[in-house]
């Protein structure tokens, strides 16, 4: 399950010292393509990093005047922090932020990772944080092969490309000035850089180029899950009322998809650890009850009552709580097994949007990638972007 929503972190020093200075220098460091491009956190508190090539690298500072380290043969350079700056430990250089960029767009590497673009490194708290600055459609093709299987349908993966360009794009407009716009993860989209590339998947980036899903003018909030299990949710209800443009569908094409059902049972003392792992006191499990359900059935508000009290939450933090791999989707009902809870339930992933088996299986029946997205995302038309 991808496309979530991604949290703000509040990192406006970074901002301020970092981003800032690369945004007044135009963004104009060498070997960086001057097109669109997005920002995709990679690492977050590390205390050290490797930054390499398989041929020519430079390491400059914020502003790209100021060479740290350069090399005309294959090798890397060791990151760490250093008094709030970037130290590159074979040269004894620092800087607040560091650049690491390969000339005519070789791909570099990150902890030995292949990624195309450049790298930015800057630190946090003490330790290094590095973000992969990428052309939008290089980070697509490093998306799709992990987002879907490279042997599906044509047209479903054409879906899926415009679908995840989408989320990108929304994401990088929602948030300009932020240090990052993504992260690599099922936090926003899973992106494994050159290394995640597939010829067929990257076909069906090449062939989508600069498309997007649109409403009113402006990139559509494209979320998307794995398998819906016979209805995608009101967006609503998921991440909030400014989505109320992504409404949920009646979806009969995602009833035969991996996990459209499922069953997880877990012990009393599961369901506390997970809890408790969470950050949720409670004593020894007694009994759960679902308390509020969305139009489609799924759980809204749960309440698990304990030796010590209730605990009330949403379902989406009971699941994440439990685990997203656990409990498959907030779509389940509990039952009392003697001396476990019986989760039986529907889908995968978070039910907003596009449903990737439901997508897969339209594609099967001789559905185009328009119908599909059409389907999934009935308020939004196909642009071109950047307009």
């Amino acid at each position: 399950m991808t496309g979530g929503r991604i949290g703000r972190p509040d990192m406006r020093r970074l901002r301020t010292t970092f981003f800032t200075t690369l945004l007044c220098a135009g963004l104009a460091v060498p070997g960086v393509a001057q097109t669109e491009t997005v920002r995709v956190l990679l690492a977050e508190g590390r205390p050290a990093l490797v930054v390499g090539s398989g041929g020519p690298l430079t390491l400059t500072d914020a502003s790209g005047r100021r060479v740290l380290a350069q090399r005309t043969t294959g090798g890397g350079y060791r990151l760490a922090p250093h008094h709030q700056a970037v130290l590159v430990r074979e040269t004894g250089q620092s800087a607040t932020g560091v650049v690491a960029w390969t000339p005519d767009g070789a791909v570099l590497t990150l902890d030995g990772q292949p990624f195309r673009g450049r790298l930015d490194v800057v630190t946090a708290n003490g330790a290094l944080t590095a973000v992969n600055v990428v052309e939008l459609e290089s980070y697509l093709q490093g998306v799709l092969k992990d987002e879907i299987p490279a042997g599906w349908p044509a047209e479903a993966s054409k879906a899926m490309a415009i679908a995840a360009r989408t989320y990108a794009v929304y994401q990088r407009v929602q948030n300009p000035s932020g240090l990052f716009h993504l992260r690599a993860t099922t936090a926003s989209q899973v992106y494994k850089g050159a290394r995640g590339e597939d010829a067929r998947t990257n076909w069906a980036v090449q062939v989508t180029r600069g498309q997007i899903l649109a409403f009113g003018g402006q990139p559509f909030p494209a979320f998307y899950h794995s398998c819906s299990g016979g209805a995608t949710e009101d967006a609503t209800d998921v991440f909030g009322l400014e989505y109320d443009i992504v409404p949920g569908v009646k979806d009969d094409f995602s009833k035969a998809c991996p996990n459209a059902l499922w069953i997880e049972r877990l012990t009393p003392r599961q369901i506390e650890g997970g809890l408790v792992r969470a950050g949720y006191q409670v004593g020894r499990i007694l009994a759960i009850q679902d308390l509020i359900r969305s139009r489609t059935g799924r759980i809204l508000r749960i309440e698990v009552r304990h030796t010590q009290g209730a605990l009330v939450l949403e379902g989406r933090r009971f699941r994440e709580a439990l685990g997203n791999e656990v409990l498959r989707s907030t779509d389940f009902e509990v039952r009392t097994d003697g001396n476990a809870f019986t989760f039986v339930g529907r889908g995968s992933g978070h039910g907003v949007g596009m449903s990737q088996w439901g997508a897969k299986e339209m594609a099967d029946l001789a559905y185009q990638h328009r119908d599909i997205l059409k389907f999934y995302y009935p308020l939004a038309t196909v642009a071109v972007w950047p307009k």
